[in-house]
């Protein structure tokens, strides 16, 4: 019998097969951030350039470290010059 009060990252670990873990990178939606915690069945994730935490399902982001997602390389500067290394 499950123990539904029990929840948190362990609990969502078995009960999604998700691989989330407190400071784990992931990607939704083309933004990347970090589990924060667990609120319930859910993932507290701050996303990169945003000042608090965000409810998220634990099956909906991709997750950057398992590899199934990577984080896009950094932009060039608009004039398109590459910077030198001296």
């Amino acid at each position: 019998m499950v123990e539904y009060f029990r929840v948190g990252l362990p609990y969502i670990r078995v009960r999604f097969k998700v691989p989330a873990r407190r400071g784990g990178r992931i990607e939704l939606h083309g933004k990347f951030g970090v589990i924060t915690g667990a609120s319930g069945e859910y993932l507290l994730v701050k996303f990169d350039g945003e000042p608090s935490a965000v409810i998220v399902h634990p099956v909906e982001p991709n997750y950057v470290e398992s590899g199934e997602a990577t984080e896009p390389p950094p932009a060039l500067p608009e004039d398109g010059a590459r910077p030198c290394a001296e």
